[in-house]
């Protein structure tokens, strides 16, 4: 009985979903096209943070159906190390696709909007593509080695691409937000990464230099760390209800002046420091989880 009730409530949130998304998208995709055709900064701007709020408001009416249907436990530690105004890049550790609807639950309207690194393909999704896109989230291209010799001049494209992308983040407080890890957290990648950590993932420093980079405003970091007491982590569990209780500890790191440098992504020694230092992050983290080992599938 517990198993029917928990996927009939699947059902019914993954249409509340659904619903809301499209419903939603109707507005943000065409004020998204008008913002990208206005050639006046100070109307984008206002077009932007219109946009944001709707995005807002997409966030906090899946906050009402998630407390409704799955009556969530968040332990939260830190909540005052939220910060509401100002420009700041986040990080966390990344358990499941759920983390996403748990960080904007706990963030919603009380700092700026999360704004997640995703890949360029995603763009391509329909409807959502083109909705994250209207809602300014940085889409990263990246090329592999193989077509870097079969196209030189593809070099450095991408960060051109990206800084060309983030330009506009001067305008108005963000979060740009970027999980380090890079992937989901499974027992089988934490294996075949020969992970030092027992609860995490090796982490990279890409995304985290890359926002530090180009958006020069940034003076602190926001780390957030997941514990799901659940084992079951699949995006259809969260939606079950069955990932309702978690325990979320959330830090404000100063970040080091030397850090906060447009060469950072060039300079490959500050680049190699910086990635010590990212790393010296995650050994605290996993400190965090007290010794429970989190290892799942």
């Amino acid at each position: 009985m517990k198993y029917f009730i928990e996927n009939l409530i699947g059902v019914v949130s993954i249409t509340i979903l659904v619903l809301n998304t499209l419903i939603l998208s109707c507005l943000l995709i065409p004020l998204g096209l008008i913002k990208f055709l206005i050639p006046i900064t100070n109307l984008k701007v206002l077009f932007t943070k219109f946009i944001i709020s709707i995005g807002e408001l997409w966030i906090f009416t899946n906050k009402i159906w998630v407390k409704a249907l799955h009556k969530p436990r968040w332990q939260i530690v830190g909540k005052e190390n939220i910060k509401s105004n100002g420009w700041t890049i986040a990080t966390s550790n990344h358990q499941s696709f759920a983390d996403i609807f748990l960080l904007q639950d706990i963030t919603n309207m009380k700092m700026p909007m999360l704004k997640f690194f995703m890949k360029y393909v995603l763009i391509y999704v329909p409807i959502i593509g083109l909705s994250w896109w209207a809602l300014d989230m940085p889409f990263l291209k990246r090329y592999t080695k193989k077509q870097l010799e079969k196209n030189p001049k593809l070099a450095g494209k991408d960060i051109r691409e990206m800084k060309r992308a983030l330009k506009h983040y001067s305008l108005y407080p963000v979060t740009v937000f970027s999980f380090a890890e890079g992937t989901r957290f499974t027992s089988k990648k934490h294996q075949n990464q020969n992970s030092p950590f027992e609860n995490l993932l090796k982490p990279k420093e890409g995304g985290l230099a890359t926002a530090l980079s180009l958006v020069n405003k940034i003076d602190a970091l926001i780390d957030f760390t997941i514990q799901f007491d659940s084992k079951k982590r699949s995006f259809w569990d969260y939606l079950c209800g069955r990932m309702n209780s978690a325990k979320i500890i959330i830090k404000e790191i100063k970040i080091p002046k030397k850090f906060l440098n447009e060469d950072l992504l060039n300079n490959q020694s500050l680049r190699s420091e910086f990635k010590e230092w990212v790393n010296s992050l995650w050994i605290e983290k996993d400190l965090l989880f007290g010794g429970k080992n989190l290892n799942y599938d």
